[in-house]
């Protein structure tokens, strides 16, 4: 089964990486904060994650995707898409060396999304699930 983490504390941002991934995963969900991250790591065990940069909380995204990549479990291996506002390439260098696995720069999109995910899981299929209902 196929399942997402969108990691964003912008609701508006969150609605729409949740519509871009509404066809291409299973189940989908999404977190504002560090502690919902690791609460989701261990209890829905994502097929991949999507984190924004700025987070209004402790931890900012870099840091974040640096302590998962830490650990010593099956999430240090989870693909991390940064989907960020940010479009330097000092941000996507600074991302990639912290362990992110792809970058998305904001507004997301359904096909950016299914392009970084074919290049990241294995046997990830790109046609479009059906719609699941709200």
């Amino acid at each position: 089964m196929s399942r997402l983490l969108i990691v964003d504390d912008s609701p508006t941002d969150t609605y729409l990486a949740r519509k871009c991934a509404a066809g291409l995963f299973e189940e989908v969900r999404a977190v504002h904060n560090a502690e919902g991250v690791f609460r989701e790591l261990e209890a829905f065990r994502p097929t991949a994650v999507i984190m924004d940069l700025t987070l209004d909380d402790l931890m900012n995204g870099i840091s974040l995707i640096a302590e998962i990549r830490d650990r010593n479990d099956d999430a240090s291996v989870v693909p991390i898409i940064v989907c960020t506002s940010r479009a330097m390439p000092a941000d996507k260098q600074i991302a990639a060396n912290a362990g992110a696995s792809a970058y998305i720069v904001k507004p997301i999109t359904a096909e950016a999304l299914a392009q970084a995910c074919s290049h990241l899981i294995p046997g990830f299929a790109t046609a479009v699930l059906p719609p699941t209902p709200e």
